[in-house]
């Protein structure tokens, strides 16, 4: 995996969350969502600190987005939680690793890494949200397919 599952979840969560600005409880979408609350909790209050979330305590608190999902990138919540140097240095290791001196995976990384931080700085969480609905709306098409149909002749 090339990023933790913190960023997994976080991303998870994010894509979750409606686009209304209802606040949701934590523990809310860790049931949802099939995540470990407490630690779900921790990586939510991560991004409020990262103003990519507004939180309220209290009955009608919870998390809520900072601002419209097609307005937070995936690069945000990643370089949020990861560190805005998550693909940066030498994918092997070495601390010499440059142009200058590359290691032998130095060329191929520096392609994979352009094109990641590429797809990160477009994508949104409202992308995010689609791809989820799409695979929702495909989900109940494979459930309905097994059915079977009632004959005609009742």
């Amino acid at each position: 995996m090339l990023f933790s599952t913190a960023t997994g979840y976080a991303l998870r969560a994010l894509a979750a969350l409606p686009e209304d600005g209802t606040f949701c409880l934590a523990k809310d979408l860790s049931s949802q969502l099939d995540l470990p609350g407490p630690y779900l909790a921790k990586i939510l209050q991560g991004l409020v600190q990262a103003s990519i979330l507004e939180s309220v305590r209290g009955p009608k608190g919870g998390f809520r987005l900072a601002r419209p999902s097609h307005r937070i990138t995936v690069g945000e919540v990643v370089a949020a939680l990861e560190g805005p140097q998550a693909l940066e240095g030498c994918v092997m290791g070495f601390p010499t690793c440059s142009g200058d001196h590359p290691c032998p995976l130095h060329d191929a990384w520096d392609a994979v890494k352009t094109q990641v931080t590429s797809s990160m700085t477009e994508a949104t969480i409202r992308d995010l949200q689609l791809m989820d609905l799409r695979h929702q709306k495909e989900a109940e098409v494979s459930r309905g397919a097994g059915k079977k149909r009632p004959s005609p002749a009742g």
